[in-house]
């Protein structure tokens, strides 16, 4: 999350006015810029061959609370500056298999030309040097490195794009703090009620972002977004001393598109009465055998296993596992699945998603990508870095603010040929169970993230991390919810276990924090069955719960 101290509010049409012009200025005062220090760098030195500037000026409104007090109610705006400069040829240059480094800056909020000049000026001539050191130590490597695997080239052309959209009107996009922190009030006010929480909290964050891009090939892009995130979460910890968080995010794109008050504080309720439950509930052993999914969890299944190594920049990278980069044309999933990355979406299955954008970080048009059709690998996520065998941009070159882009996710969606429903997978499930002499299987219902390893020096293995499972028994014993779960494994494994899937997708929204920095994604899917998963024990603390009872539950006190 981006912080800062300055916050700007504009509350008059004067103002307003003022602020418009200043937003088409900055649009003026980045060409001029980019033009007049290119010329003169490449005048100084003939291996400068491409500059590109980025800006992402962003006002965010935040509230906080738990257990029915407000912590904070804030606002802040910044304006981040990250100018690219490459040096050598578009063959090789000082980005050669580099991830990081990126010579990000700041821009003055207050529009003072002769201030966001210098700024621009500064960073610009940090980031030259940067680019000849780290290009000279490239020269000097290539001569004494055995060749590289990959021989494509460092950088490609793309397409010229000149895209406006109109500035933002603040004043009518700011949001009523006020009743937003009475409704996050009386929700986290329902987890006070509850003594075995540790924690009880509500986040809300709306975000205006006005992106700018323009490089030395004609493309000249300026465009607005908007994001609202609204967060429930509740903490409370087992004799044993296992953490129990359970968590629940709403997202939309504007603060009047979020779930009404009543929806949210039955949601709460839910949660507080789950997570009293998790506390009672019995400790897992590992296991190996069948599961189920749910949609939001296989989402975020495909997100981590699948979808990152899809990523195309990556492969430049010979310490990639590369899972998949030989591997186009062939069978990689059940012949019944098909994904598609397809940032144009703004909604999928009704449901709003995180990863729409209309350029990305170098300038290129989101395109929707099928990279896989029918089971069959089709294509990967590319920047304009190609690799051997697939070249040009496809529009999913990302990264947070101040960073390098790279290849990276945007809304996956996965389909399935199928005509069952979620109880034809419990059916499949419990057949299975009896066919391998399980006594259960499991269902994974809700998740709150993963990771996966994705090096040649590391076990390629992944790590899902489910907050609510429960046990499935073969006998028709009611399901049992259990704690201390870890869904585990290798992908290409995993993917050959994959039997069936529902006929019913469920969206999982939410930040992806890989490579180039934290970016919004969304991962939408059926539910599926597994014939065969593993699972490890959740680590744990050795703390206690606490001694000492919550002062607001000390009777005693009162």
């Amino acid at each position: 999350m981006i912080k800062a101290t300055h916050a700007l509010l504009l509350i008059s049409t004067v103002l307003l006015s003022v602020n418009a012009d200043a937003q088409d200025q900055l649009s003026k005062i980045l060409k001029h810029e980019l033009q007049r220090e290119f010329t003169q760098l490449k005048a100084a030195d003939r291996n400068v061959y491409y500059m590109s500037y980025r800006v992402d000026d962003i006002m965010s409104y935040r509230v906080n609370s738990s257990f029915g007090v407000i912590n904070a109610i804030d606002s802040s705006r910044v304006r981040i500056f990250t100018p690219t400069i490459r040096v050598g040829t578009y063959q090789f240059d000082n980005t050669h298999n580099i991830q990081f480094g990126a010579n990000a800056g700041s821009l003055p909020v207050v529009d003072n030309e002769d201030l966001i000049r210098l700024a621009i000026w500064k960073s610009t001539d940090g980031a030259y040097k940067n680019a000849v050191q780290i290009y000279e130590q490239l020269l000097t490597n290539k001569k004494v490195r055995v060749a590289e695997e990959d021989t494509a080239a460092d950088f490609s052309t793309a397409q010229k794009e000149i895209y406006f959209d109109a500035p933002v009107n603040y004043a009518s996009l700011k949001p009523d703090l006020q009743k937003i922190a009475e409704a996050m009030k009386a929700y986290t006010a329902v987890f006070k009620q509850n003594a075995d929480l540790l924690m009880g909290g509500s986040n809300f964050e709306f975000k205006i972002t006005r992106k700018y891009f323009v490089d030395t090939d004609g493309s000249d892009i300026v465009q607005n977004a908007t994001e609202t995130w609204q967060s429930i979460y509740g903490n409370s910890k087992a004799d044993d001393g296992m953490e129990l968080p359970l968590y629940k995010l709403y997202f939309a794109y504007s603060p009047a598109e979020l779930p009404s008050v009543d929806s949210v504080l039955a949601d709460v309720k839910v949660m507080s009465a789950k997570l009293s439950e998790l506390r009672k509930s019995p400790l897992a052993d590992p296991f190996v055998g069948p599961a189920i999914l749910s949609g939001r969890a296989a989402g975020v299944f495909f997100h981590e296993i699948f979808g990152h190594r899809l990523e195309g920049k990556r492969m430049k990278n010979e310490f990639d596992g590369q899972t998949f980069k030989n591997k186009i044309g062939t069978d990689v999933l059940p012949g019944f699945l098909s994904i598609t990355m397809d940032p144009t979406k703004k909604s999928v299955s009704g449901n709003e998603v995180n990863g729409f954008y209309k350029f990305d970080d170098e300038g290129v048009a989101a395109q929707k990508v099928d990279v896989v059709e029918n089971g069959i690998l089709k294509n990967f996520l590319m920047t304009r870095t190609p690799i051997n065998g697939v070249s040009g941009s496809n529009g999913h070159a990302r990264t947070a603010p101040g960073g390098i882009p790279e290849s990276r996710q945007s809304n996956l969606i996965v389909t399935g040929k199928s005509d069952q429903s979620f109880e034809d997978l419990r059916a499949l499930l419990i057949a299975e169970c009896k066919k391998q002499g399980k006594p259960y299987g499991y269902l994974f219902q809700d998740v709150q993230g993963g990771f996966t390893n994705v090096g040649r020096t590391t076990p390629n293995a992944f790590n899902v991390l489910p907050t609510e499972v429960y046990k499935i028994y073969a006998d028709g014993k009611p399901d049992e919810l259990v704690r201390g779960v870890d869904l585990i494994g290798t992908p290409l494994s995993m993917f050959k276990h994959i039997a069936a899937c529902s006929n019913q997708a469920e969206t999982f929204n939410g930040m992806c924090g890989s490579g180039s920095g934290w970016v919004p994604v969304s991962a939408s899917s059926p539910a599926i069955f597994v014939d065969v998963i593993e699972t490890q024990k959740k680590s744990k603390s050795s703390e206690r719960m606490p001694v000492l009872p919550r002062p607001d539950l000390d009777k005693e006190d009162r």
